[in-house]
């Protein structure tokens, strides 16, 4: 039993159920977050507390991402993209220093994080010389507050985008601001980062932060379309967001991202039309209010298990053929990270 989750028969049961004779032969997983102890060891312990997701999943060793994708996905071939616990007080440097070497053995194809400050030659060597698939940026290594009303520059200044559009690399980009993808101040630098940088393969994760249908919608209707970007999928549960994606973004566009090791807990969500509650029979700090009665909880399956489910039930209930799922869930990632075989 690995140390990351209980693994029980309800789970068991889940899985062959709803999604074994569904799953895909092969997953290319873009959205892992793979890190050692002593990258994390210097993080404050408010930190780790000040948001759910922080609290949820911390550490997550290369081979160790790889034997939970094993015991959750028995029957599937399991291919990872990760990138560091993006939070600022960690070890940026040294986990991306582990993930080169991780590629190096032929384990993960990870993206890098980096930081606005840094020497922009040294990123450019280390890009290159480690052989990452592109950037992975965040808001939090300018603001430890989540929906923090900052520019996507402030995070990822021009001349690190310049970098990336030289190589001809991805960027995994998680968007700032209250507003997510539909915030306009989003759209526009969106819009203007396609356009000045047109050889970055751009993925916005979360479908840009839509765990509700509300700002996939408005943030597709005010971009006038997806044309010339890819969404991931990750931590996304809401079938009507789905259902978005499916119908108005080109499916060769979308990856699937599980993001690991946040969804390990036994759970699910409830929306409102702009806001997600997550419910959890584990005892995290944030999970004090709102509990179902044990009998209930007791069926609770694992989150990444519902946000599979969730996705395979849109594959069916929009009709999208064999090509498009595998698509989805490996091919698209292959091609997008400009990756072989």
């Amino acid at each position: 039993m690995l140390p990351y989750f209980e693994y029980t028969e309800f789970d068991l049961s889940f899985y062959e159920k709803y999604l074994r004779s569904r799953i895909p032969s092969k997953i290319f997983d873009v959205h892992v977050h793979m890190n050692l102890p002593e990258h994390i060891e210097k993080v404050p312990a408010e930190r780790w507390f000040s948001d759910w997701a922080l609290e949820c999943g911390r550490l997550l060793p290369c081979d160790d991402a790889y034997a939970c994708a094993r015991e959750i996905f028995p029957e599937t071939e399991y291919s990872i993209a990760g990138f560091p616990w993006p939070i600022k007080e960690a070890d940026i440097e040294g986990n991306n220093r582990y993930l080169a070497e991780m590629r190096k053995k032929g384990k993960c194809s990870p993206f890098m994080t980096v930081k606005p400050g840094w020497d922009q030659e040294s990123i450019d060597k280390a890009l290159t010389k480690g052989g990452f698939v592109g950037f992975k940026p965040y808001p939090d290594m300018v603001s430890g507050l989540k929906g923090a009303d900052i520019s996507i520059f402030s995070f990822l200044p021009h001349e690190q985008w310049e970098i990336l559009n030289r190589h001809k690399k991805a960027v995994m980009l998680h968007l700032p601001r209250k507003g997510r993808f539909s915030d306009n101040d989003n759209v526009r630098e969106l819009l203007e980062i396609r356009q000045k940088y047109p050889d970055i393969t751009i993925i916005i994760a979360h479908f840009g932060r839509s765990f509700c249908p509300y700002y996939l919608k408005n943030g597709l209707s005010k971009m006038k379309g997806a044309e010339g970007f890819y969404f991931d999928t990750s931590a996304v549960l809401n079938p009507e967001v789905y259902d978005i994606a499916f119908s108005e973004i080109s499916t060769d566009r979308i990856l699937f991202g599980s993001d690991m090791p946040i969804p390990f807990f036994h759970g699910r969500r409830t929306w409102t039309e702009k806001d997600y509650k997550n419910l959890c029979r584990e005892k995290y700090s944030w999970n004090k209010d709102g509990h179902e009665p044990p009998e209930i909880e007791k069926k609770y399956t694992l989150f990444i298990y519902e946000q599979m489910k969730s996705m395979l039930d849109a594959v069916e209930r929009n009709g999208l053929n064999d090509n498009q799922k595998l698509g989805i869930f490996f091919k698209n990632a292959k091609k997008a990270l400009k990756l072989r075989g």
